[in-house]
């Protein structure tokens, strides 16, 4: 006669299982939506009476509005998670519309280089564009698909923002058009 009320395969199969999963729950898998969420962003801007805490970094890219034969790279910084919206986006407008954050990206100037900057913050109430020299903004990794660096600039002489920055941001959208 059997004494067991469960037969001792069906026990050493059960711990099996549990100890798998208590593996596979243990590893981290890198999820899509992780992927999206773009890059990372530690600092603020500092703009009249406003504060804007910066977490997120993205790189947009496309033709240049002036000159459709050069690339456009924009590099979006902001306080919330803009993967959804600028992966619903059909144009770089409609990326780089915020209402709270920067964009930032370098222009020529006819032959001088210069950081030209966006700030928006108060959902969009307080706006304020400048440009400085290229010495506000080092880059430690500037390749097509990622930038990475450290922007600082206080244009509170001019009631601008004063912004201070660090950014990993991986190319989040190449646009067409």
């Amino acid at each position: 006669m059997n004494r067991y009320f469960v037969n001792p395969g069906f026990i050493f199969s059960a711990l099996s299982c549990l100890a798998l999963a208590a593996v596979l729950s243990a590893v981290t898998v890198p999820s899509a939506s992780a992927d999206a969420a773009g890059g990372t962003a530690k600092g603020k801007i500092q703009y009249k009476d406003k504060t804007v805490d910066l977490k997120y970094a993205y790189i947009i890219t496309g033709p240049d509005m002036f000159d459709p034969d050069q690339t456009e790279t924009t590099i979006i910084l902001s306080p919330t998670d803009l993967s959804d919206t600028i992966a619903k986006c059909e144009s770089q407008s409609c990326a780089g519309g915020l209402t709270e954050g920067m964009t930032l990206s370098t222009e020529d100037f006819g032959g001088t280089v210069r950081v030209v900057y966006w700030v928006v913050t108060n959902d969009g109430l307080m706006q304020y564009s400048g440009n400085t020299d290229t010495s506000a903004l080092t880059l430690t990794t500037d390749t097509p698909e990622k930038k990475a660096g450290k922007m600082s600039v206080d244009a509170s002489a001019a009631e601008g923002p004063k912004i201070d920055v660090e950014f990993d941001a991986p190319l989040t959208k190449a646009f067409k058009e």
